[in-house]
């Protein structure tokens, strides 16, 4: 994982929201941090949270979805997706369990909390949930070409390694 301590990279962001001056980046309480030339405003980044949803059906197989959009298109991953404003963790990921596979839910508990940084969405902080389905049909939809159960000798490999971490914690 990358240490801030000595990221100098540029900021996703060019221009302070606050007064629109330009922002230059500075070791600020020990991190490299975006900072406004003109009102002085710090600007903290922080990760962008996401959800992964383990579910299983009758068999006890489990739950995968194929990608339609970047990244890792036509990889197999956990249905899930990032959390709103406005909504909490669990509402987020039954939302995005019902736009992905068109299953409705209940979450049972909280898997695990693992975090990434990668090229395509930065830092990106991700809870595991896991859930049982309550009602709805299975079918892909949003950005999952396909939505279907799995035997767990025999899934796809999963593309996303923060997904494998909450499948190996609820598999064992």
């Amino acid at each position: 994982m990358k240490d801030n301590t000595t990221d100098r990279s540029q900021s996703r962001f060019k221009y302070c929201p606050k007064c629109g001056g330009d922002l230059i980046r500075e070791m600020i309480e020990g991190r490299w941090r975006a900072r406004c030339v003109s009102c002085g405003e710090i600007h903290y980044e922080n990760p962008l949270p996401a959800t992964a949803i383990v579910c299983r059906n009758e068999s006890g197989e489990l739950l995968l979805v194929k990608r339609s959009d970047p990244p890792c298109v036509g990889g197999w991953c956990l249905p899930g997706g990032f959390i709103e404003v406005g909504e909490t963790a669990q509402a987020g990921a039954l939302r995005e369990l019902k736009e992905e596979t068109g299953l409705e839910g209940n979450v049972l508990g909280v898997i695990d909390v693992a975090s990434r940084i990668n090229g395509y969405w930065g830092d990106v902080l991700l809870i595991g949930f896991e859930v049982e389905v309550t009602g709805g049909e299975l079918c892909a939809a949003d950005d999952a070409s396909e939505a279907r159960y799995f035997n767990t000798d025999d899934m796809p490999e999963i593309v996303f390694d923060t997904h494998q971490h909450m499948l190996k914690k609820i598999l064992g």
